[in-house]
């Protein structure tokens, strides 16, 4: 598909048949968390997916999905990209208002007005962010110290900020459990 030609997708053709959806942002982000939360296995997710992402379900549920991820990619085949290494560098829960902040500036302040932004519009202004913004230096930060290349400066700055720039990594609620009655423990 060529953007440049046909615009931006609102449809999902589908054994010849177009299925409207759910194109803006807020709808796929919505997603997004549905596939990062460790307690839904992945027929929730799936089913979640294609609850959010069309307005009438298709009956074929497995090309639904797969081209419902097909759009979540920007019609590119695959899966979300990572930082370097594969090391995650943002996260669309944790990082909210500093995505929010520099896409909505991209965008000349169409988020903070309310106005309908397609999915893959946001996509691409998050990759236009300035480098001058908050987000665009977290993710910075967070490439630089998975390389292990931050100057002593940086690594200073990384480490005021820990808070700021590392990324918990979500646990199962078995792990949690584990982890959990591992450190009690510990304090006994």
């Amino acid at each position: 598909m060529n953007i440049l030609i046909e615009g931006l997708p609102c449809f999902i053709r589908i054994e010849g048949k177009d299925y409207a959806i759910n194109a803006d942002y807020q709808t796929a982000l919505k997603i997004m968390n549905v596939f990062e939360d460790n307690s839904l296995i992945a027929i929730e997710k799936n089913l979640l997916l294609l609850e959010l992402l069309y307005k009438d379900i298709p009956d074929n549920y497995e090309k639904a999905i797969k081209k419902g991820l097909k759009f979540l990619n920007c019609g590119e085949e695959g899966s979300e990209t990572s930082g370097e290494g594969g090391a995650r560098v943002y996260s669309f829960k944790k990082d909210a208002k500093y995505i929010f902040a520099g896409v909505d500036k991209v965008l000349n302040g169409r988020l903070s007005k309310g106005d309908l932004v397609h999915w893959w519009e946001f996509v691409m202004a998050f990759m236009e962010l300035p480098e001058d913004c908050m987000m665009s230096k977290i993710i910075y930060y967070r490439t630089q110290f998975n390389k292990g290349k931050l100057s002593k400066e940086e690594q200073r700055v990384y480490n005021e900020n820990r808070g700021l720039f590392e990324l918990a990594e979500e646990l199962t609620p078995e792990e949690e459990k584990i982890y959990n009655d591992f450190m009690a423990k510990l304090v006994k």
